[in-house]
């Protein structure tokens, strides 16, 4: 017999959701066969078994915000028989481990119901006479300026968890329709999680934390529109590829805008790593396009095809998602032609590109329509200045202008 648990496929992953289980109760299954999909807070991964066996017991419940090492499934190995009681003794045995290795927070003793399986953050409100809440449901809260002392908790000793702050805000979202009163009719109900809860979470605390300023200029977009419009059957890179190239030269010679905030030192990378988004069904992803200064136009455009196809078929690797430094938005193929971004914390770096509009411009003292695109660059003021800044803005207006396929 062994146990399977959530693992954690990335760095910063803290907790998932297990969406589907692609093996039934009682089935058997062999090494390296696809068991489940779990939705984190980057992407929906699909997880091999490790060993053969028989899925005995399905323990992680599809649609809830597990933590990083929950049980998730009792497996009989080949040839083994369990019965209820041996599973039902495996699952209280890991319980019993995990609380025993998770050391209890001093101040649990002394509050009602304390002890190992109190989350210390929960213990540290309650010892200051603050509302309990679980992390997630606090930083959910107040990502939408919701007081969590308004919200009646249904967790242990009754601590706020995200499902309480979710209804919360449905109700609050509906004027009040949840308890009675009149509001307008509600055609449905998406939880937030996964990809969209992280994105929610991310763009919130990059409001509120981190001071940011934007640098908006139009560049004359005639030699990437020559670049990417092929002649005779010629195959041309496109315009978003030809711009992670320029962003990527850019963020080179100015390379304090690939960097990020640590507190009490500025963290410059030796390589420059270019977040791209991208819409897909599962909500909005940001597939990397790792040492984008290194590689040829080709290359880029190999990449990116590959983890953007990733990402609206199968959802992409923790991989395709980790590491950026600097990202880029291309909003023109959708018409928009100017936007204010706001920085992808820990980046501190954020171009938006919009479409190429014609536009009348003074050329040598004689009017000529050109292909003029938006550019807007938001930046952290913590790690970038205006000058900074400019000498940036600077370098990419020349890569796009003038740059050549690499």
């Amino acid at each position: 017999m062994h146990l399977l648990h959530l693992p954690q496929l990335g760095y910063t992953m803290e907790s998932g959701v297990v969406t589907a289980w692609l093996v039934a109760e009682g089935d058997s299954f062999e090494t390296g066969q696809l068991l489940y999909e779990v939705e984190t807070a980057k992407n929906t991964v699909e997880i091999e078994a490790k060993l053969p066996g028989t899925l005995a017991r399905v323990v992680g419940q599809g649609n809830a915000d597990l933590p990083v090492g929950a049980l998730l499934a009792v497996v009989a190995d080949p040839g083994e028989q369990l019965s209820p009681a041996d599973i039902d003794r495996a699952v209280a045995e890991d319980a019993g481990h995990g609380a025993a290795t998770e050391p209890a927070p001093a101040a649990a003793a002394a509050l009602p119901g304390g002890g190992p399986d109190v989350d210390p953050e929960v213990v540290g409100m309650a010892a200051l006479g603050r509302t309990r809440a679980v992390p997630k449901a606090r930083a959910l809260a107040a990502a939408h300026d919701l007081a969590l002392d308004t919200v009646s908790g249904s967790g242990p000793n009754g601590t706020v968890t995200v499902a309480d702050v979710e209804a919360a805000l449905a109700a609050r979202d509906t004027g009040g329709a949840a308890s009675g009163t009149s509001g307008p009719a509600v055609r449905e109900r998406r939880p937030l999680r996964g990809v969209a809860r992280a994105m929610a979470e991310n763009v919130a605390r990059s409001w509120r934390e981190v001071p940011q300023f934007v640098q908006q200029y139009r560049v004359d977009a005639g030699r990437l529109v020559q670049l990417s419009t092929p002649t005779a059957g010629e195959t041309v890179p496109s315009v978003t590829e030809l711009l992670i190239t320029a962003v990527a030269r850019a963020a080179l010679e100015v390379p304090e805008v690939n960097a990020t905030f640590a507190g009490d030192e500025v963290v410059i990378y030796d390589e420059v790593n270019v977040a791209v988004a991208v819409a897909t069904e599962r909500g909005l992803v940001v597939p990397v396009v790792h040492g984008a200064d290194r590689l040829t136009g080709a290359e880029i455009g190999e990449r990116l095809r590959e983890v953007v196809g990733r990402a609206r078929m199968s959802g992409p690797r923790p991989e395709d998602t980790s590491g950026g430094t600097i990202t880029l938005s291309n909003l023109g193929q959708f018409g928009v032609e100017t936007g204010v971004p706001l920085v992808n914390a820990p980046q501190v770096a954020i171009v938006f590109t919009g479409a190429a509009v014609p536009t009348p411009v003074v050329v040598d003292g004689g009017v000529d329509v050109r292909p003029v695109m938006g550019v807007a660059v938001a930046f952290d003021h913590r790690v970038v200045d205006g000058v900074t800044a400019a000498r940036f803005g600077a370098a990419l207006r020349r890569e796009i202008e003038q740059g050549e396929r690499a």
